[in-house]
């Protein structure tokens, strides 16, 4: 009975999802909406079972983090890009499906999320992502990438940390962990407004520092995009 009215929700949900995304996202082709759809059912189906995210409502997650990440989106560059502390692929699945022709490398060191992602990667025939189940002190890549993405990271030594101390201490440990030139881009709230357009460290030099405004059809809480260069 219960597993028939979950049925019933998402059978609701991907009517209602189909029209918001026609309506708000119409450059969104078949292929795309099908893939994104199955995505967050698997999603909310695993869900069920042990916390992957920290919403249960279905709609809520298309309006805030799917939308999110499609604005997100379209301030990548071509190329590849590691996802670190990708959790259950967000944003790092929504942004293979909407950018099929660049790579995705999904970090977490947690097992249940990778066995997900590796579940999603079947379901979903995913061929432009690699799953990496690793402890960011022990990556190791081999090629730089475009961009480095953070989200999800969490870490005890930096959640009570000022933004600009947070931020400071995980470009120190990404720059000594992945070597090269690339964007280290964290999605973030209106804290990133806090940041300096300059911060100069210790053996890295001067830093980059942009903040770009993400815009929601549905939210007055705007998201943003830190970015450290």
């Amino acid at each position: 009975m219960l597993q028939s009215s979950y049925g019933f929700i998402m059978l609701e949900f991907i009517k209602e999802a189909t029209n918001i995304l026609n309506s708000q996202a119409p450059y969104l082709d078949d292929r795309t909406i099908g893939k994104s759809l199955h995505f967050i059912e698997l999603l909310f189906n695993w869900h069920e079972n042990k916390n992957l995210i920290a919403t249960r409502d279905p709609l809520y997650f298309l309006k805030r983090d799917f939308f999110d990440t499609i604005q997100f989106s379209h301030h990548l560059k071509k190329g590849k890009h590691v996802d670190i502390g990708t959790g259950a692929g967000i944003p790092g699945v929504i942004l293979a499906i909407l950018r099929p022709d660049d790579h995705f490398v999904l970090v977490d060191r947690r097992e249940y999320p990778i066995r997900f992602l590796q579940h999603v990667q079947l379901a979903l025939n995913l061929e432009n992502i690699s799953i990496e189940q690793v402890d960011v002190n022990k990556l190791s890549l081999h090629s730089t990438p475009t961009s480095i993405i953070l989200k999800n990271f969490s870490n005890k030594r930096v959640s009570n940390l000022p933004m600009r101390k947070k931020m400071t201490y995980l470009y120190e440990l990404i720059k000594s962990k992945v070597s090269g030139d690339y964007a280290i881009l964290v999605l973030t709230g209106s804290l990133a407004l806090d940041m300096p357009q300059k911060i100069t460290l210790p053996n890295l030099g001067e830093i980059t520092v942009r903040v770009k405004k993400l815009t929601s059809p549905f939210f007055g809480e705007r998201k943003y995009i830190l970015e450290m260069l």
